[in-house]
């Protein structure tokens, strides 16, 4: 049995908690110091998504070879499936119920959303159609796939200079508009994702280890690094892109961000045992959980805000408070959740997040068996 990394199972739980930090804006609004310190909290955690990727590909890897992939890729498939249709009915019963609550059209809300700019591509691929978080699963279906291709050629060690070719087109496109500017999306399977799994890939595949003696310069370069993302945003935002110094711009990635994120992944290959003894490894099992559910939540508590404005004149998003805790609480509250609904068996630990499906489906096979044995 292969010995756990409690490191990046821990680094799972904290780059959760800077996701939720990008989407529930804390300080944002609460004047320019606000703003600003919302701006670095932001900042600092876009290692979050491509750390998942990177762990994603360096996991993929260290399981799959030609004979395998092909099994272990549609099983993977399923996985991350059952886990994005579990994303989209979980966003679709927030959508009815709040919905239901305010304006009592929660028919009309659900077909609207799932009709609404809708097509065959934003769902499949881009996987933003229902709620935009989710487009984190279907990019990751498509990077192993990407990387799945290279192994079945036989031609791993192409797989991280070709991801490397894409991803700099899209920070170049996203980033530097007067180098390139298209009008498509570059936060994507192809363009963004694709090099972070096949740096975890490459990591494992290549069987390069970081000395363990050299963790703290790992970590070091880290902070140094961090640093230069802070100040490669602010020329991208107010150097380039001219925005007022009031204002917030956000960037998706940028070309600190993947020295970034290489350097703290080869952190924690430096030091598996981070982690060791503390509750941070055994939350970064249910990461992904809470990813799901974090915004589908945060869209709940933003709309009963609303209600107790509207009844109370009271704002709870203009207290210190709110800004406080609302990050702790969306993780606490997506979390309980999540294992409610497992101990209710409404989804599968590390398994199928539909296994209804499943029992439905085997159900009308059952039947159709019976059928024909009588018919017989």
């Amino acid at each position: 049995m292969s010995k756990r990394i409690h490191s990046i199972d821990s680094l799972r739980t904290i780059a959760i908690f800077f996701v939720i930090i990008a989407h529930a804006s804390p300080f944002k609004g609460v004047g320019t110091y606000g703003d600003h310190i919302f701006f670095i909290l932001d900042t600092i955690g876009q290692f979050d998504v491509p750390f998942f990727f990177v762990a994603s590909g360096y996991f993929f890897a260290k399981k799959v070879n030609q004979n395998n992939v092909l099994n272990y890729i549609t099983n993977v498939v399923r996985k991350l499936g059952s886990l994005y249709l579990f994303g989209i009915l979980c966003s679709l019963v927030v959508v009815a119920s709040i919905e239901l609550i305010t304006n009592h059209q929660f028919i009309n809300a659900v077909v609207q959303k799932l009709v609404e700019n809708n097509s065959l591509l934003k769902m499949v691929y881009y996987g933003g159609s229902i709620s935009w978080h989710l487009w984190f699963l279907t990019a990751l279906i498509f990077c192993l796939i990407f990387v799945s291709i290279f192994v079945i050629c036989g031609k791993e060690r192409y797989v991280l200079p070709v991801a490397a070719i894409a991803h700099a087109f899209g920070i170049l496109s996203q980033n530097y508009p007067m180098i390139f500017d298209v009008s498509y999306p570059t936060r994507d399977a192809l363009f963004f994702g694709f090099f972070y799994v096949a740096l975890g890939f490459h990591i494992r595949s290549s069987d390069w280890k970081p000395n363990k003696d050299r963790s703290r310069l790992y970590l070091g370069a880290f902070c140094v690094i961090m640093v230069i993302q802070l100040l490669e945003q602010y020329a991208i935002a107010y150097l380039i892109r001219g925005v007022p110094f009031d204002q917030i711009y956000f960037t998706e990635y940028t070309i600190a961000t993947t020295l970034l994120v290489s350097a703290l992944f080869i952190y924690a290959l430096s030091n598996p045992d981070l982690g060791k003894g503390t509750i941070l490894p055994d939350l970064g099992e249910y990461a992904v959980g809470v990813f799901i559910l974090h915004l589908p939540l945060y869209r709940v508590i933003e709309a009963l805000n609303d209600i107790v404005s509207t009844q109370f004149g009271i704002n709870p998003r203009s207290t210190i408070l709110w800004h406080l805790a609302i990050v702790p609480l969306l993780y606490v509250l997506s979390l309980a959740i999540y294992l409610l609904m497992a101990k209710l068996r409404i989804i599968e630990l590390g398994g199928s997040h539909i296994p209804w499906l499943s029992y439905i489906r085997t159900r009308f096979q059952t039947a159709d068996t019976d059928k024909g044995v009588t018919a017989d």
